[in-house]
């Protein structure tokens, strides 16, 4: 029951505190220095949009040029990577089998 008491006390004095605080009038070096910390913010989020901007058109520059890269040798070497499957798959040997291992190997 004390921690319920505790609770409904802390409700209580918090909503006096904010009713105190609604009628108290803020002095103006408050109010100038609210307004000054809010056109620094906003500067700030302008200037990070702006560098944001910057960066993803630069990345967006970059892929278009690597994906151009890209395309413009893909297309020669298809010609090249037709036949190859074919010498890859001859180039593998298959593992030995249990009775094919080295005379040393056996116990």
């Amino acid at each position: 029951m004390l921690p319920l008491l505790r609770f409904a006390s802390g409700i209580l004095v918090g909503v006096v505190g904010v009713h105190l605080l609604k009628q108290a009038k803020a002095p103006e070096a408050v109010k100038s220095f609210a307004q000054k910390a809010r056109s620094g913010l906003d500067k700030a989020g302008e200037e990070l949009r702006e560098a944001t901007v910057s960066g993803l058109s630069a990345v967006e520059k970059s892929s278009a040029a690597l994906r151009s890269k890209l395309s413009t040798t893909t297309d020669g070497n298809e010609a090249a990577t037709d036949a190859a499957p074919n010498a890859a798959a001859a180039e593998i040997t298959p593992a030995p089998s249990a009775d094919e291992t080295a005379p040393n190997e056996k116990a």
